[in-house]
């Protein structure tokens, strides 16, 4: 029996859902919403990534969606019975989702409307016969993989798909299985939209697709189905009008498998405007109060100068910790050059003290969410390594001491 896991719902700053984070026992993982947009798809693409990273720092699938559902767009841990359940909530498409591919066509006024209606009204039954070429052996042995040859007309319809928007890089075909001729032989235009991209495209991976969609009908009703609206459109309709039936609040894709129990799915997500802001925690371990704070660390040997900056939100045990090290290294590093001893060391060493005035000021951190924190030591004056430049300078003391009392 599958284990119940849960997830957590991330939109864009416009409210789209992007996509569905999970975690179950041993594992988190990311669920594309199918009919998102291409933006939104690229965005699903880096959470993945943010996903994924954290739980191989060492944090738990649960602390996972703990930690990301405190940002903007992102709702609640919510449970669900299993993947199977998040999956059929992604597939599921709303009106939103149809009125985006709308958005793709082209204006009424606009002549490509024209060209598909002449195209399509001048195809002849000659015109949709489709013959096969290849599948025989060429001269050099090898046997040309048998292709479809359309007719001129044929492929004047389909450049007049391309032509009104109707084909469009906003609906991922690949992910979806081919939409066919539902009985009443009608689509709605936002399905029309999908069939005709996937025929298009899909023409150039698996040859025949068009040669079926002729046969069976598809091709007549994505065409006629896109010159009704256009028609519903010059007529004074809304570009997002399409027949009753066809505008339930959530419409599952066709070949969903199942339908999922309302409580286990439905979303509770707010967009950015309405997320809630959890506390801010510490970008090393997680934990919580934390500030943002810049510790920054300085050599100089010579011309040759670096730097380095750790920064974040940090709680009072990291950046107690950031604080020692860098300066106990810039302390021991930091004077080993002209610029280094009258500019960049100091300003290092002030620069670190303003910043672990603020740190101080915390409470003491909660449980780390990330892993380990780091290990703060040994205050800064008890760290020998903070004290080596006080070699060379007592070295330089003793000649110029020596110098003065040795002249006098």
């Amino acid at each position: 029996m599958p284990s119940p896991l849960h997830y957590i719902t991330v939109t864009t700053p416009d409210g789209e859902i992007i996509g569905y984070a999970w975690g179950s026992a041993d594992d988190v993982g990311w669920v594309h919403r199918a009919a998102s947009s291409s933006d939104a798809y690229r965005a699903g693409v880096e959470w993945y990534s943010r996903i994924r990273d954290a739980h191989r720092r060492g944090l738990a699938p649960a602390g996972v969606l703990a930690l990301f559902s405190r940002e903007p767009g992102v709702g609640p841990v919510t449970e669900a019975p299993d993947l199977a359940a998040v999956e059929e909530l992604a597939r599921v498409v709303t009106p939103a989702d149809d009125q985006r591919l709308l958005d793709q066509l082209v204006p009424a006024q606009h002549p490509a409307w024209r060209w598909l209606a002449e195209a399509f009204d001048a195809l002849t039954a000659e015109d949709r016969e489709v013959v096969w070429g290849g599948g025989h052996m060429l001269p050099s042995g090898a046997i040309q993989a048998p292709f479809p040859v359309y007719s001129k007309q044929v492929e004047r319809v389909v450049s007049a798909l391309h032509s009104v928007g109707a084909v469009t890089e906003e609906y991922r075909w690949m992910g979806h299985p081919l939409p066919t001729v539902p009985s009443s032989g009608h689509l709605s235009p936002a399905d029309a939209v999908r069939a005709a991209t996937a025929l298009v495209r899909g023409e150039r991976f698996c040859n025949g697709l068009i040669d079926e969609a002729l046969r069976d009908g598809l091709l007549d009703a994505v065409v006629g189905s896109l010159r009704a609206w256009h028609a519903e459109l010059e007529a004074g309709g809304s570009s997002a009008a399409y027949r009753a039936e066809d505008r339930p609040e959530h419409r599952p894709e066709e070949g969903s498998a199942r339908t999922v129990p309302a409580a286990a799915v439905r979303p509770s997500v707010g967009g950015a405007r309405g997320a809630r802001r959890g506390p801010v925690r510490c970008r090393y371990c997680g934990g919580s109060p934390a500030v943002d704070a810049a510790f920054r660390a300085h050599r100089g040997l010579l011309v040759l100068l670096g730097f380095r900056r750790m920064d974040g939100p940090v709680c009072r045990t990291c950046g107690l910790g950031l604080h020692r090290a860098l300066t106990t290294h810039t302390l021991c590093w930091g004077w080993w050059s002209p610029l280094s001893l009258v500019l960049f060391g100091p300003l290092t060493l002030v620069r670190n003290l303003l910043a672990v005035r603020r740190v101080k000021r915390l409470a003491e951190p909660g449980p780390g969410l990330l892993g380990p924190r780091f290990d703060p030591g040994v205050p800064v004056h008890r760290r020998p390594r903070a004290y080596v430049a006080l070699v060379p300078l007592a070295w330089l003391l003793c000649l110029i001491g020596a110098a003065v009392f040795g002249g006098g």
